[in-house]
């Protein structure tokens, strides 16, 4: 398998455009209306700027389905409800026998105990052996991938998971520092204010048909107007690149928007941006 096969996909209906934001405080559009569960997310942003708040969004948006989370840094929780309607805290599996034995789950929370790659491998070739449909969220796709290295079954669930509708969530702070099959088969990729650095706009920049400088400029318009949690959306089925108000966060209040200038995001949208 290589990176230039990873780029044939069959033709496909567009996605839907998304929901009228609300007007004053700005709100961010229900991402998960647009995105299938044949679909590849990527999401870019510095720490604390709202891209696991997003992914969250965007799985809660496609319930009912299994959630599998790989969460390296160990930062998140869950809860479950039972049958009598009490909701319960999801204990995270650390090695891959606990990861097998909680594949039945609605919610499987994985904190990797070990980042050698014959745990990596063995943990995602347990995932890609669960049959479809399910959602996987890696919180950080740079402390299991590199550049260079992938583990086989995260790689098969993003090239091979369309059909079985094995969605991968692939969250990053570091678009330089991740595997390319993430860059390249991902139909939404998803940045977050303030912009990255230059490196790793230059590295997406053909992945989203755009300039990294036109990159910079847009997310820094947007972060000025909008301030944190703003972003740009890319639709590559569409090849259409979309500037979306902040998004709500659990527990923060939504900064409101700015007076819209020419060619940014007013208060009560999600536009498509021109450029190329």
């Amino acid at each position: 398998m290589n990176d230039q096969d990873d780029g044939e996909r069959p033709d496909e209906q567009p996605h839907e455009q998304p929901e009228q934001l609300g007007d004053t405080p700005a709100q961010a559009p229900a991402p998960g209306r647009g995105i299938r569960l044949s679909d590849r997310v990527l999401i870019a942003g510095q720490t604390g700027k709202g891209k696991t708040e997003l992914a969250r969004m965007l799985a809660e948006g496609q319930q009912p389905v299994r959630l599998i989370v790989v969460d390296p840094k160990g930062e998140l929780s869950f809860t479950t409800t039972l049958k009598d309607g009490k909701r319960e805290p999801v204990t995270p599996a650390r090695t891959p026998l606990e990861l097998a034995q909680a594949m039945h789950g609605p919610i499987v929370h994985y904190i990797p105990a070990s980042f050698d790659r014959p745990s990596l491998e063995e943990a995602f070739e347990i995932i890609w052996a669960t049959p479809g449909p399910y959602i996987v969220w890696v919180d950080e796709a740079s402390e299991v991938s590199s550049p260079s290295w992938c583990p086989a079954g995260l790689r098969l669930c993003v090239t091979q998971g369309r059909e079985p509708e094995k969605q991968v969530i692939a969250v990053t702070q570091r678009l330089a520092e991740i595997h390319p099959v993430f860059r390249s088969q991902s139909e939404h990729i998803f940045l977050m204010v303030p912009a990255p650095i230059m490196l790793d706009l230059k590295t997406l920049s053909g992945n989203v048909r755009r300039e990294a400088t036109w990159l910079d400029r847009e997310l820094g318009e947007l972060h000025a107007a909008h301030g944190d949690y703003s972003h740009l959306w890319y639709c590559r089925d569409t090849d259409e690149m979309r500037r979306c108000a902040p998004i709500p966060l659990h527990g923060r209040e939504v900064p409101a928007a700015s007076e819209p200038e020419a060619e940014q995001v007013d208060s009560d949208s999600c536009e498509a941006s021109a450029g190329a």
